[in-house]
């Protein structure tokens, strides 16, 4: 390794909570920043990189990252605050382009060289055979420190995933984890994402050897039976310990929230409302008679098959026959009677400056697209049709003031920074509570001085203004895990 200057210097000041945190964890083999987004994690690693290195211990690193998000590392959080005084080269690796010459060159060009290489890949990158063989070789390289970031990725143990990743952390002397979200779904999600970290610790702090041990201390359990199949099931009814548990994590973990530490504008929550059509209702009314009496009729009846059955009314809310799976709903009334999109239509006569939209289906995205052109505004869209490139494109156009809306899936948000939009609306809303943190702070994060409104377009009496009370309901489970204060939500 070259010669290096001691005493790394952050290259961009830091705010009190990120110093703090650099000093204490700095050099640390394992440790996980659970900071909500928007507070600063991404400038908490990059620091302790740049420590690491020149001081010695590393001269590689690895980070993994949502697809998308993975390019974000190289495009802006490095340039921003990694010292210009560290030889660093860098790469996004890409799947599709992993057999062209470029970029076989370009991932060799990191290997080789001689100051820092940096390797930023996605979940899904790490799993293709090309991609582990690229992670492979700068493990065996390099001195790496390996990043998971939005770690919650890989909270499920037995996934291949999860387990390709527990596999390759064990090759890299030092290893972080990122997430504001950590335990969305309970607190079983934060297990693996620990473990990760240190193969050891829940042995060794509580005494627990295995994920069916952790399941057993932490959840409280009783027995169900299954009328359709006529067997008994083992039924999680809550959870227990969880102090216990939060003392644990802080030993090994920093917990981070926006209200503790950055003094932004609050965000101001309002609903606008509309009434379904007569076509909309005899659907609506028929498929949640069904729901109800599913629900009384004593099957099983598990988190995502209920959520699979409130999808289907939510579909009928937004104008669409519904549909199961991953299948796109097909449009029940025409566009131009569909009261949903009306009332976003309206909502936008009284938006000043441009605005962030979120919507779930590809369906939801064309038809909001070719209304916010009709009435003369200047859209682009970030969602699954569009190239990484065009997404990229997207976002910078809203940052320069050429586009005036980003009309997005709500399950692409990971990674985003666009305070430049006062406005958020959600055209609907998804049930998975990760969606609406992440989608909620891509502009009230640091940098934003101005207050955000959040409008949720609502059928009132309907499972619109459910969808909200289970995502309060998944929070407070959350809260508790991590040592937040009661927050109201909505």
């Amino acid at each position: 390794m070259e010669d290096q200057c001691m005493g790394y210097v952050p290259h961009t000041k830091p705010f009190d909570h990120q110093r703090r945190v650099w000093e204490q964890s700095r050099e640390l083999k394992a440790f996980a920043a659970f900071w909500e987004q928007g507070t600063g994690k991404s400038k908490l690693t990059i620091d302790t990189l740049g420590h690491l290195y020149t001081e010695g211990e590393v001269d590689g690193a690895i980070i993994v990252a949502p697809n998308g998000v993975h390019r974000n590392w190289i495009t802006d959080e490095l340039p921003t605050h990694l010292s210009p005084d560290i030889p660093l080269r860098s790469h996004a690796y890409s799947s599709p382009s992993a057999t062209t010459r470029w970029h076989r060159e370009a991932v060799d060009g990191v290997l080789g060289h001689r100051g820092l290489g940096l390797l930023a890949i996605s979940y899904d990158a790490w799993m293709t055979d090309a991609g582990k063989k690229a992670v492979w070789h700068m493990m065996r390289k390099r001195r790496c420190l390996l990043a998971l970031d939005e770690s919650h990725r890989i909270k499920t143990p037995t996934a291949r995933r999860t387990r390709s990743i527990l596999a390759g952390g064990k090759h890299a002397p030092y290893r972080r984890v990122l997430s504001g979200t950590p335990v969305t779904n309970g607190p079983f999600d934060i297990y693996t994402q620990v473990s990760f970290l240190d193969p050891d610790f829940w042995r060794r702090e509580l005494d627990i050897g295995s994920f069916t041990a952790f399941k057993a201390y932490f959840g409280v359990w009783d027995r169900g039976w299954n009328n359709a199949q006529q067997r008994e099931y083992d039924m999680l009814v809550g959870y227990q310990n969880l102090e216990e548990l939060a003392a644990a994590i802080k030993l090994i973990s920093s917990r981070v929230t926006k209200d503790e530490v950055l003094d932004l504008p609050p965000k101001l929550y309002t609903k606008r409302y509309y009434d379904m059509s007569p076509a909309q209702r005899r659907v609506y009314d028929s498929l949640e008679a069904e729901f109800m009496a599913w629900l009384d009729s004593g099957e099983l009846v598990t988190a995502p098959l209920a959520i699979t059955r409130m999808l289907r009314l939510q579909q009928v809310l937004c104008g669409y026959l519904p549909v199961d799976g991953e299948d796109e709903p097909r449009e029940l009334i025409e566009r131009d009677n569909n009261p949903r999109l009306k009332l976003l239509r309206d909502t936008m006569e009284d938006v000043n400056g441009k605005t962030l939209i979120w919507a779930t289906w590809t369906r939801d995205i064309d038809m909001i697209m070719d209304m916010l052109r009709a009435i003369g505004r200047n859209p682009v869209r970030y969602d699954g049709t569009v190239s990484d490139e065009d997404r990229e494109r997207a976002k910078q156009a809203l940052k320069r003031g050429d586009a005036t809306d980003f009309v997005a899936n709500s399950q692409m948000s990971e990674g985003l920074t666009l305070n430049e939009a006062k406005t958020t609306i959600y055209y609907n809303n998804s049930y998975k509570l990760i969606d609406r943190l992440q989608t909620e702070d891509r502009n009230h994060r640091i940098g934003q001085e101005d207050h955000v409104t959040y409008i949720d377009l609502v059928c009132p009496g309907t499972r619109d203004e459910n969808a909200i009370d289970a995502l309060v309901a998944k929070l407070d489970v959350a809260n508790v895990i991590m040592g937040d204060k009661q927050r109201s939500w909505l």
